[in-house]
C-alpha cells in the first residue's frame, strides 16, 4: 500500500461517502473506487459493504482503516522530524507540564529560554499533573513540571509556590462569604487514587473553609477550566478560589489570599521532575535555565 491508499481508506471512515471522500482527496470518484478494488484485491478481502445507498466497513476494512491511521501518524511525524533536521535543530527533548503551568508560566520561559538555546527542538505536552507524572514513569518524557507533592523516585527541583487566592468582581468579605455564591474550580474530574486527592485545589480549599465556617458554601456551578471559571467570576456569577499564577495583568479582580487561622498560607508547590540517569546536555541546560529563572538556591 502507498501513503495514498492509507489516506483513502482514513478519509472514507472520515466522511462515510465516496463523493465527499473523493472531493477531499482531490481525486474523481472512479479513481477512488479504483484504488479501493486494488486494496481489495492485494489482501484478498472485501473492505465494505453496501447496504442500500450506503456503505459500512467489514471488520478486515475496519482494522485497515485503523492501521492507516497510525501509518499517517508515523508519517507526518516522520515529515515533522526530517523537517526539523533540516532547519538544523540540534537538540531533542520531551517536555510535560500541567496544563495552568503551560498556559500561564510557559509562553514566558519557553521565549528567554529559546533566546539562549535557538537550536533546541522541544517537544511538549500537557495535561493533569497526575498524567504528567505517569509519562514520566512510562519513561514517555525526559522532564516534568507538576503542581502538588508526588512521590517521585528520581530528582526533583521545587521551581515555585504558587499561593492559592479568592477572586470576586467586588470587594471580598470573609465574614460574608458564606452567603455568596460560588463557582468551583475543580481541576480534576476524575480523583481514582488518593493522591491525587492529597493534591487537589478542592481539598486545600475545603480544609481552609472547615477551619472557618461551620456551614456549607453556596457552590451554584462547577467548572475544570480556569479561563471558563474566570469569566463566570467576570459577569458577577459569584466568587471562586484559584491558583493565583492563574491571575494575568489584564484580569480586573478583587482578590484575597488564602491563609490559615494561625496565619500560615495555603500554598501549592510546582516541581520539575527528571532523571539522573537520563540527562543529556540539552536537559541540563534546562534545568540550569529553569533554576535561575525561578532563582532556586
Amino acid at each position: 500500500m502507498q501513503e495514498e491508499d492509507y489516506k483513502i481508506l482514513a478519509m472514507l471512515n472520515q466522511e462515510q461517502s465516496f463523493t465527499k471522500a473523493a472531493k477531499r482527496l482531490f481525486m474523481s470518484q472512479p479513481l477512488l473506487s479504483y484504488r479501493l478494488k486494488k486494496i481489495e484485491k492485494d489482501f484478498g478481502i472485501k473492505i465494505i459493504e453496501k447496504v442500500g445507498n450506503q456503505f459500512k466497513f467489514t471488520p478486515e476494512g475496519e482494522y485497515l482503516v485503523q492501521f492507516s491511521n497510525k501509518v499517517l501518524f508515523e508519517i507526518q511525524n516522520l515529515k515533522s522530524h526530517i523537517n526539523e533536521l533540516r532547519e538544523g535543530l540540534k537538540g531533542n527533548m520531551k517536555l510535560g507540564a500541567n496544563t495552568n503551568f503551560a498556559i500561564y508560566t510557559m509562553p514566558e520561559l519557553m521565549k528567554q529560554y529559546y533566546e539562549a538555546y535557538s537550536d533546541i527542538y522541544i517537544a511538549m505536552t500537557s495535561g493533569w499533573s497526575v498524567e504528567i507524572l505517569e509519562q514520566l514513569e512510562n519513561n514517555d518524557l525526559d522532564v516534568g513540571i507538576l503542581t502538588g507533592d508526588y512521590d517521585w523516585y528520581g530528582k526533583k527541583m521545587l521551581l515555585k509556590q504558587d499561593p492559592l487566592t479568592i477572586i470576586s468582581n467586588k470587594p471580598i468579605n470573609l465574614k460574608q462569604l458564606p452567603k455568596e455564591y460560588r463557582i468551583v474550580y475543580k481541576s480534576h474530574q476524575n480523583f481514582n487514587t488518593y493522591i491525587e486527592l492529597e493534591n487537589s485545589i478542592t481539598k486545600l480549599s475545603n480544609d481552609w473553609w472547615n477551619e472557618r465556617y461551620d456551614t456549607y458554601p453556596r457552590n451554584i456551578c462547577q467548572t475544570d477550566k480556569i479561563e471558563i471559571c474566570k469569566k463566570f467570576v467576570e459577569k458577577g456569577m459569584g466568587y471562586a478560589i484559584v491558583p493565583k499564577s492563574c491571575i494575568v495583568e489584564d484580569d480586573q479582580f478583587y482578590m484575597k489570599d488564602l491563609k490559615f487561622k494561625n496565619g500560615e498560607d495555603i500554598m501549592r508547590n510546582t516541581w520539575l521532575f527528571y532523571r539522573e540517569e537520563t540527562l543529556n546536555t540539552d536537559i541540563k541546560h534546562f534545568i540550569a535555565f529553569c533554576k535561575t529563572y525561578f532563582d532556586v538556591e
